[in-house]
């Protein structure tokens, strides 16, 4: 699939999901506590302070709150998500592929949180951003790693049925652009979702709009097999497992 489809399946789904996105995005929530108790132990510069691919502000607002004095601009790809954001916040609708929006020059802060992985080479995206912050700047970025989902490619591996998730980044590539100078942090954390079967996880994907993947999709005889053979605990629920990493950089 060429990154204009991709990136067009991205969009849509994303705006059908935002009335939903608030209720199911858990994971999203707990990274963004996690990225707000690594701000409070930063010395941020004054400047302006971005969240890109804000979706409905879940990550700005939780920032506002702790810094009363800062307001975070939104900055996303999907009009609906930014008309959830909260009356009055600052609002950019931009494709993060083309770079950072021209209104965002020399910030002393941005933040993402899982967005990154959705963009056309993450790694140079990455590079990209870190170049714009104002010297002394931070960049804080969230994102699933290539070692998410064992149990989901396990079972594929070993049945013989298509991998259809996403490819997700390794964090070796991610900092390979940034010296050790530059790299305040960089912090991988372990997050396990359970749910009753598969049906209901895939589920839970669609409604925040993650459902895109340039992997071909499984067929029915193949997703009931993966159903089948997917590991269960004793009271046959089943587990999501990720692996998130938080990047923290400062540009010297």
């Amino acid at each position: 699939m060429n990154n204009t489809i991709w990136n067009k399946k991205i969009k849509k789904n994303f705006n059908e999901a935002a009335k939903n996105y608030s209720e199911y995005c858990l994971i999203q929530k707990y990274f963004s506590k996690k990225i707000i108790s690594i701000l409070t132990e930063l010395n941020i510069a004054n400047g302006d302070w971005f969240d890109l691919g804000s979706g409905t502000g879940l990550l700005a607002d939780e920032i506002e709150k702790y810094f009363l004095e800062k307001r975070v601009a939104r900055v996303d790809l999907c009009q609906n998500m930014l008309l959830l954001n909260k009356k009055g916040s600052r609002k950019i609708l931009w494709d993060l592929n083309k770079g950072l929006h021209p209104e965002i020059e020399n910030p002393s802060l941005l933040v993402s949180n899982f967005c990154i992985h959705w963009l056309n080479n993450p790694e140079n995206i990455l590079k990209e951003w870190f170049a714009k912050l104002a010297n002394g700047g931070k960049l804080i970025v969230s994102y699933p790693t290539n070692n998410c989902f064992q149990e989901w490619k396990t079972t594929c591996k070993n049945y013989g049925i298509e991998y259809t998730g996403l490819d997700f980044p390794q964090e070796k590539n991610m900092i390979k652009y940034f010296s050790s100078k530059e790299i305040i942090a960089s912090m991988l954390f372990s997050y396990k979702e359970t749910y009753p079967n598969i049906y209901k996880l895939f589920r839970s994907i669609i409604k925040v709009g993650a459902q895109a993947s340039k992997n071909k999709n499984n067929s029915v005889g193949e997703f009931k097999r993966l159903a089948k053979y997917w590991p269960k605990d004793q009271n046959q629920s089943i587990n999501l497992s990720w692996e998130i990493n938080i990047l923290v950089l400062q540009k010297i």
